[in-house]
């Protein structure tokens, strides 16, 4: 009797307690909850009582520090602040509440306090650039810029906010040695784009030495990365440069072997074997409206693929948009082949190959023969020139001039392959 009197009194305390545990229980969400409705209006006073409601929220506390912080009728920095560091208090492992503290300690002129801050968030988001963008700019307001830019490149690496970063590093140094060493990380495709925007900027002088690191790096990347610096070496007359810099692409493998040129032929990819990489000194088209370019594995010379240009009929075209720049030597006499067949070109005036000085055409502009109506079989056309002693680099080009004539829109279609060029056989020549 006396046994089941204590079970009754255990079971009875143990029922107490579960009752008291919900209760308290079912208090506290509902105190959240109310909390959460009364915030969905987020005034000062509706933070506020959320605050009271669920005291142990750090999200209460970071808003209405933000209230009093931005909001033009609630301005408050001090409070401002004393909300901000109770929100950091109840959550010490938010960066962004950090963030909104060195602000507030910021605007009130206590850097050291601010820069404390900054640096809490830094431990907490060491990757994050969206935080490491913040705390570089905290430190560039600072003038520490060795800081800043330790900041800043975390952010480059995550591949965010380049051209900001670019545009401040140059604002704020101006010393390319320095942004190279110290913002630029160490890795290819970084430095492309860091590349790349000193070409869009103007900033070509300080290209080489960007280009040194990347050429010297084992990172593969796209080919397209690196067109913009070959043309604007081929743009500012260093063509030697250019080529050393399309032949560094090769020996990375990123370019494929195919597109070697020879002592025997110095147009790359001349039998239209691979597709057209459309920059570097590999085959370029430019694109006009209504004229059909593309690679044809139905007809050609040497199997096989050839270029196959079919014009609408509609135009008087001066057309010079399929080309390829070609390393040469100066002073030499060089010979040009190309295979045509035609059908059904139009007008007096047919596609030809033309060869000229990529930067002075008065010094060389030759064409071959053209080709009209329809060939039955592959003709060739040649074309033999000596360079200036200025000429180092010419433009291999497919062309048609404008007809004088009335009827002058030219129609039809034209298909080349096996373009070479190569130094003459002739005694003659010199250096």
């Amino acid at each position: 009797m006396q046994l089941a009197l204590k079970n009754n009194v255990v079971k009875t305390a143990a029922l107490a307690i579960e009752v008291i545990v919900f209760a308290l229980l079912f208090v506290w969400i509902a105190r959240a909850y109310l909390a959460t409705l009364v915030s969905e209006r987020p005034t000062a006073k509706n933070l506020q009582a959320a605050s009271r409601l669920d005291p142990s929220d750090a999200e209460y506390p970071l808003e209405l520090g933000r209230l009093y912080q931005y909001s033009a009728q609630d301005i408050d920095p001090d409070r401002a602040i004393q909300e901000l560091t109770r929100s950091a208090q109840l959550n010490p492992y938010d960066p962004q509440t950090w963030l909104d503290l060195a602000n507030a300690f910021q605007l009130q002129g206590e850097a050291d306090k601010a820069e404390a801050c900054m640096r809490r968030a830094d431990f907490l988001a060491p990757h994050l650039p969206r935080f490491q963008w913040a705390i570089g700019n905290f430190f560039l307001l600072h003038n520490n810029l060795d800081e800043a830019f330790r900041h800043f490149k975390m952010v480059l690496a995550a591949n965010e906010y380049q051209d900001p970063i670019f545009n401040t590093a140059w604002k704020a140094s101006g010393d390319p040695q320095k942004i190279l060493a110290e913002l630029i990380p160490k890795n290819a495709d970084q430095e492309l784009q860091y590349l790349n925007y000193l070409i869009a900027s103007h900033h070509w002088d300080e290209t080489e030495p960007v280009w040194e690191l990347i050429a010297k790096s084992p990172d593969k990347f796209p080919a397209s990365m690196a067109s913009p610096y070959i043309d604007i070496l081929i743009g500012t007359q260093k063509a030697d440069q250019a080529y050393q810099v399309w032949t560094t692409l090769r020996q990375k493998g990123i370019i494929p072997a195919t597109y070697e040129a020879t002592p025997q032929n110095l147009v790359e990819n001349g039998d239209f074997e691979a597709q057209p990489m459309g920059m570097g000194f590999d085959w370029r088209i430019a694109q006009v409206g209504g004229i059909y370019v593309g690679m044809d594995d139905s007809t050609f010379h040497s199997p096989a693929h050839s270029l196959l240009i079919q014009f609408p009929g509609t135009q008087n075209f001066d057309y010079h948009n399929i080309y390829q720049y070609v390393p040469v030597k100066p002073n030499r006499a060089y010979h040009l082949t190309a295979f045509m067949r035609t059908e059904g070109i139009t007008t007096d005036s047919g596609p030809r190959m033309e060869v000229r000085d990529a930067y002075k055409p008065n010094l060389l502009d030759k064409y071959s023969d053209q080709l009209t109506g329809s060939s039955p079989t592959w003709i060739p056309l040649t074309i033999d020139f000596k360079t200036s002693p200025q000429t180092r680099m010419v433009i291999v080009s497919i062309a048609r001039v404008p007809s004088e004539h009335f009827d002058n829109q030219i129609a039809g279609k034209v298909w080349v392959d096996d373009v070479s060029l190569a130094p003459a056989n002739s005694g003659a020549d010199s250096e």
